[in-house]
């Protein structure tokens, strides 16, 4: 998350309730690094392929997928969780607070 979209949506935060103003800014914590690691997956897997190639002994060789890809979608998969569940914190205290969050990571 760049910082620009950190900032905004902290901004967001901000108004909430104590309580769900701490899970929020846990959550977009975790989402900030999410997004910083999947990035960096991707430049590998961008390098790399989806697909490496292994050998276990002498004969037993072949193509599996690749341990980056395997990271990233199980990442993005959690990603995509913290983000939703961002979002529900903040449509509850606020139908626009939480339309401009998803407006604002669509274009991020």
């Amino acid at each position: 998350m760049a910082e620009a979209q950190f900032t905004k949506t902290k901004q967001l935060i901000e108004g909430l309730p104590p309580a769900k103003k701490e899970l929020a800014l846990k959550l977009l914590s975790k989402a900030v690094f999410m997004e910083s690691e999947l990035e960096k997956l991707q430049a590998i897997i961008a390098e790399k392929g989806w697909t490496e190639t292994y050998q276990n002994g002498a004969n037993q060789y072949g193509i599996k997928k690749s341990s980056e890809g395997d990271v990233y979608n199980t990442l993005i998969k959690n990603y995509t969780t913290v983000i939703a569940k961002l979002n529900d914190i903040l449509k509850e205290e606020g139908q626009q607070a939480g339309d401009e969050l998803m407006e604002f990571l669509k274009r991020g």
